[in-house]
C-alpha cells in the first residue's frame, strides 16, 4: 500500500458521532485531505462541518467546486450535490441523478478515487442505513486502495458497513478509534 493522498469517509445514521470520533483522534499534520460524504436532512451541510472542525485538530468546511483537496483538510458535501475527486486532486460538485436515493452518493465518491488516485486513494464506510458506499469501496479496493468498514458492534445501523463487508469490499473492519489509527498508520506508508 502507498500513502493516500485523499480519504474518503462515507456514512449516514449515527455518522456525526463516528465521524466526530474519527477526527478527534487525528493530528493535524496529515499528509492526504479527507472527503466526507454524509446523509443529512437539506440545509445541513454547514452545520456538520462547523461541528467537525470543533471535534478535533483538522480544520473541516464545506466543500467548493475545483477546490484542492490539501492535506489536513476536512471537506463536507454540500447539500443534495455529488461530491467526487478529479484526476488533479480538485473537487468536481454535480447534482445529477440521486444513486440509489442519494444525492451526495458515498459510492460515487468512492469510485472518484478509484478511478483517479487507485493504490493512493483510501475509503471507509461507516455506520448508516442500506448500501451506500459499497460498490464504490469495492472499486477503490480492485483499485489498490486501502479499504475499511465500520464494525457492527460500534454501529448505529450496521446496514451500509454490512453491506461492503459482503461485497468483500472492506479489508479491515474497524471501530471509529480504530479508524483513526489506520489513518495515522497510512500517513507514515511509503509514498
Amino acid at each position: 500500500p502507498r500513502r493516500p493522498t485523499a480519504v474518503a469517509l462515507v456514512a449516514s445514521t449515527g455518522g456525526p458521532s463516528a465521524l466526530t470520533t474519527v477526527l478527534a483522534n487525528l493530528t493535524p499534520d496529515l499528509p492526504f485531505g479527507l472527503l466526507v460524504v454524509q446523509h443529512l436532512p437539506a440545509g445541513l451541510a454547514a452545520n456538520l462541518a462547523r461541528w467537525l472542525a470543533e471535534a478535533g485538530p483538522l480544520p473541516a468546511q464545506v466543500a467548493a467546486d475545483g477546490q484542492a483537496c490539501t492535506p489536513g483538510t476536512v471537506l463536507v458535501a454540500p447539500d443534495g450535490v455529488h461530491l467526487e475527486l478529479d484526476g488533479a486532486a480538485r473537487v468536481r460538485l454535480r447534482r445529477g441523478a440521486e444513486i440509489a436515493g442519494h444525492r451526495p452518493s458515498g459510492t460515487l465518491l468512492l469510485q472518484s478515487l478509484a478511478q483517479h488516485l487507485g493504490p493512493r486513494g483510501l475509503g471507509a464506510v461507516l455506520t448508516g442505513m442500506g448500501d451506500d458506499g459499497a460498490e464504490g469501496l469495492l472499486a477503490l479496493r480492485r483499485a489498490g486502495g486501502i479499504t475499511a468498514a465500520q464494525s457492527q458492534a460500534s454501529c448505529v445501523v450496521f446496514g451500509m458497513p454490512q453491506a461492503a463487508i459482503a461485497l468483500g469490499a472492506a479489508q479491515h473492519v474497524v471501530d471509529p478509534l480504530g479508524l483513526a489509527q489506520l489513518l495515522r498508520q497510512a500517513a507514515h506508508l511509503p509514498a
